[in-house]
């Protein structure tokens, strides 16, 4: 009831005049009943008889006004229940279509925040769809960078090879007019030293007295048959020692080319290819130098001819020191197919 007292002020002052003239009228039937003093004996009845009379009248006042008062505050109280009850349901009004707002606002926000959140994964998505484009566009440029730095190095490879290759053949055929030079050089010397000699020896042959022709030309022929037995037996001992000599060189030929091929370890997919090196060995057959003068093409060939040959170090070598030495820097043609 304060409460809506609270609510109502106007209802709070008008009980508060109900109750202030309930209190009135309260106080007024009490002085009614006080007894008036008779003045004379003939007033004294009709004193009586008002006296009697008068709290009747007011009695019958104050219940009249108490019903009027009473029935006023039912109906105020009727009407501040009517309003309370109506404000109760304007109040339940406000308040379902508060939650309806509040409820439509959370749905709006939850699809905002939906939305929001698909563009999001969207932008996310187109990001990373961006960093694999741009990491495929860097990885394809540094495929390319990486082989053109590998074909520039082939080429250079290549280039190096062929050079070494073309001076190592002008070295030979340098070395090869040099002591062609001189071979002939020396058969001229010993053609001219024989033919002096001859005919230093005719013109002594001659000088000399007609008896001693016989004895000289005698001691010319045995003279020649010793020289043709001497050069009979220096051209044999000269063919022996060749035919000793191929051999020897067929035989370590045979044994290094046996134990590089032991240990060679060749990459499938390689036939057809070529590869030329160039050896260098010290004087125990021990492998000083491997180096690819006539590239395959194909490095992984390559590298397995280079280890073929340093995996059979050290390398056999002739007994003899004389040929040993011409197996000091050899050259290695690995053909698979032959």
């Amino acid at each position: 009831m304060f409460a809506v007292f609270r609510r109502n002020p106007v209802a709070l002052v008008l009980a508060i005049l109900l109750h202030i003239g309930l209190a009135v009228f309260l106080i007024l039937e009490i002085d009614w009943r006080d007894p008036i003093k008779p003045i004379g004996g003939d007033v004294q009845v009709v004193q009586a008889t008002l006296v009697e009379s008068v709290p009747e009248l007011v009695k019958d006042d104050q219940a009249e006004q108490r019903a009027k008062a009473e029935a006023a505050a039912r109906a105020e109280q009727a009407a501040l229940e009517k309003r309370r009850v109506e404000e109760k349901r304007k109040l339940a009004e406000l308040e379902q279509a508060r939650r309806q707002r509040e409820e439509q606002a959370a749905r709006e926000a939850a699809e905002q925040q939906k939305q929001k959140q698909a563009e999001a994964e969207q932008a996310r998505q187109a990001e990373i769809a961006r960093k694999e484009a741009l990491l495929k566009q860097e990885q394809a440029a540094e495929k390319k960078r990486q082989a053109e730095l590998e074909a520039k190095r082939v080429a250079e490879q290549k280039r190096k090879a062929d050079e070494a290759a073309k001076a190592e053949a002008k070295r030979k055929a340098e070395q090869a007019a040099k002591e062609k030079a001189e071979a002939e050089a020396e058969a001229k010397a010993k053609a001219e030293a024989k033919a002096k000699a001859e005919a230093e020896a005719k013109a002594k042959a001659e000088a000399e007295a007609k008896a001693e022709k016989e004895r000289k030309r005698k001691a010319a022929a045995e003279a020649k048959a010793r020289a043709d037995r001497a050069a009979r037996e220096a051209e044999l001992a000269a063919q022996f020692q060749a035919e000793q000599d191929a051999n020897e060189q067929r035989r370590v030929i045979g044994a290094i080319t046996a134990k590089i091929e032991r240990g060679w370890l060749r990459p499938p997919g390689t036939e057809g290819l070529k590869c030329t090196v160039r050896v260098r060995l010290g004087t125990t057959g021990s492998v000083l130098l491997v180096n690819v003068v006539q590239s395959s093409g194909n490095i992984a060939f390559d590298r397995s001819v280079e280890a073929a040959v340093r995996k059979a170090d050290p390398l056999p070598m002739p007994e003899s020191d004389r040929l040993r030495s011409l197996f000091r820097d050899l050259t290695f043609i690995f053909d698979p197919s032959n």
